[in-house]
């Protein structure tokens, strides 16, 4: 089919590289936020209210890179999987992050979450959305 009249034409390289690298700067960030709130409980010793609050300023950062991610991925016309896949580690570990603080349950959640942004990358690579030319 010629591309002059197909009603729907593919974007290019540049937008996806851009989008893809903004879903793996949210994941880096999600992980230096988990590394850096790692311990099991809370106790009152000052270094680790301390980590714990830097870490979960990082999983902010990081859920909001992933919203932004996602947002982009409906704007931009992926599948929905794609635009699920990349606001997973927003709702998941975020969510987690900021209704238990203090749990190991954002360390469990992020096994499901972070490898799921990854399968969203990969879907975002191969069909690299699309836009109405008609």
């Amino acid at each position: 089919m010629n591309q002059e009249h197909a009603p729907i034409r593919r974007r290019g390289w540049p937008g996806v590289t851009l989008w893809s690298i903004l879903v793996v700067s949210s994941i880096v960030l999600m992980v230096i936020g988990l590394l850096r709130s790692f311990f099991i409980g809370y106790t009152a010793i000052p270094e680790f209210v301390e980590d714990a609050r830097v870490g979960s300023l990082y999983l902010l950062a990081g859920s909001a890179a992933s919203l932004a991610a996602a947002l982009w991925s409906f704007l931009r016309g992926y599948p929905h999987w794609v635009t699920a896949c990349a606001a997973a580690p927003a709702v998941l570990i975020g969510g987690v992050a900021l209704s238990w603080p203090y749990s190991l349950l954002r360390h469990i959640v992020a096994v499901v979450a972070l490898p799921g942004a990854i399968a969203g990358i990969i879907g975002g690579m191969v069909d690299r959305g699309y836009r109405r030319t008609r």
